[in-house]
């Protein structure tokens, strides 16, 4: 392992000018990767040595790396549930982007002790000064980031590392067979396994390490939030639109596509009550899709699109105002705000689901269907190919090759899903207890403080 660990290394020191380069061009759209520079190259996370945890005191502090804000929700269930049995351990929250980050704190901001940091790039000297300063008894890293160095140094440590609602895509299980020399010390390396699903532990057990248990997802036990449900109907009212079609978490290119097809089946003609919003992924791109937005409404002869942002204002008291100008009849909305995506919906009747259409693997159906609403896909979902099929075995989704398609469809029901919700509600609740099962294999597994 010591020659394919040592290339490794070697390989992302060379980057490291390139990675610069990377959050400099992001931030031209989005400024707040400008900030962290020092955590992300020099590991300069809080230094926590001097604290009051160890075995002396019976107090833990428990590192979780939740990449992004996907990461973050999901482990919030866990995280929760474990505060509330073990109110005196403590918590480091590392994240990968500033949505994450963001997410991170408006999540865990209460917890005792809590800090939060970027984690350095995976150089063996910067994860090494890392661990050291934040001083945890263990490391929760969620989902798949098998990052070498910093499990075996977080081993070499002492910490007791785990992986948490562990899930491999194909394309990810192939990828850690052809690297297997570097994968099997890392994987072997885990204090514990905890997966989603068998076909995921099969990979795992391919590389030496059979999980300590098959769990399910965590995302089911996400708390559901009504302040943000009512919010979304609220907003319904407002804009009277008969039907509402949501385009959730859509990614680069796929916009264009909706677009396209929106007009090719002359949707807003043959649908005059309909209104279309969309929610980018990634919000460096909101005024980029609000520009094709707004070509395309030229063409199909449809009032300008409206922002989010600029559609509702907010009260003092949170709650929703009237609009902020007159509406008419709004058919194409720019969904452009982060953390609301639970309002989003419960606007809609119907999510097409972002990340499917294009080879991208989909993204989580699984909130959408915890609101109610049901999700319609494309035919790339590995990244949640489990999730995908059961719910389309128990009619809370439906699969379509090409967005035109989906959009006929839509049209021929004329925006009729009643029984879909009925079928996406069952199903999000019929998948709850991930939470409790990881739980129960951590407690037994982890070390006392």
């Amino acid at each position: 392992m010591r020659p394919f660990l040592f290339f490794y290394s070697l390989v992302l020191l060379i980057l490291q000018p390139v990675l610069a380069l990377y959050l400099l061009k992001r931030a031209v759209r989005q400024r707040a990767y400008l900030s962290g520079w020092g955590m992300r190259f020099l590991a300069r996370v809080p230094d926590l040595r001097g604290s009051n945890t160890g075995s002396n005191t019976g107090v833990r502090r428990i590192w979780v790396h939740a990449v992004s804000v996907g990461e973050s929700h999901a482990v919030s269930p866990l995280v929760k549930h474990w505060h509330k049995v073990y109110p005196n351990d403590q918590w480091v929250f590392t994240c990968t982007t500033p949505t994450g980050m963001d997410t991170c704190k408006s999540l865990y901001a209460s917890l005792p002790g809590v800090q939060f940091a970027y984690l350095p790039y995976d150089l063996p000297w910067l994860v090494s000064r890392c661990i050291r300063r934040l001083n945890a008894s263990a490391l929760w890293v969620v989902e798949t980031e098998l990052w070498p160095n910093l499990f075996l140094k977080a081993k070499a440590r002492g910490l007791h590392t785990a992986l948490l609602n562990a899930r491999v895509s194909p394309t990810t299980g192939k990828r850690l067979m052809q690297l297997g020399a570097i994968a099997r010390p890392v994987v072997q390396s885990l204090g514990a396994l905890l997966v989603q699903t068998p076909a995921d532990g099969e990979v795992f057990a391919a590389l030496g390490r059979a999980p300590d248990g098959v769990h399910g997802n965590l995302k089911f036990d996400v708390a559901l939030r009504p302040d943000l449900a009512s919010k979304g109907k609220q907003w319904r009212a407002a804009i009277h639109a008969q039907q509402v079609l949501l385009f959730a978490s859509s990614r680069e290119g796929e916009e264009a596509l909706l677009l396209d097809a929106l007009n090719r089946t002359q949707f807003f003609k043959r649908m005059p009550g309909a209104c279309v919003w969309i929610v980018p992924r990634h919000p460096q791109r909101f005024d980029e899709v609000f520009e094709q937005m707004v070509q395309a409404a030229t063409r199909m002869g449809v009032a300008r699109p409206l922002r989010r942002s600029t559609l509702f204002a907010e009260q003092a008291s949170g709650a929703v105002a009237q609009p902020s100008a007159p509406l008419g009849q709004p058919r194409l909305v720019l969904g452009d705000s982060m953390g609301e995506m639970p309002a989003y919906y419960s606007v809609a009747d119907l999510a097409l689901l972002g990340g499917s259409w294009l080879p991208l693997g989909g993204q989580n159906l699984i909130e959408a269907c915890a609101y109610g609403c049901p999700v319609w896909m494309g035919p790339h979902t590995f990244n949640f190919a489990k999730a995908a099929q059961d719910a389309l075995s128990v009619g809370a989704a439906r699969r379509f090759e090409h967005i035109q398609a989906a959009c006929e469809q839509y049209l021929a029901q004329h925006g009729e899903v009643d029984a879909s919700t009925k079928a996406a509600f069952a199903y999000a609740r019929s998948h709850r207890g991930a939470t409790q099962r990881s739980f129960d294999t951590l407690r037994a597994l982890l070390p006392p403080g």
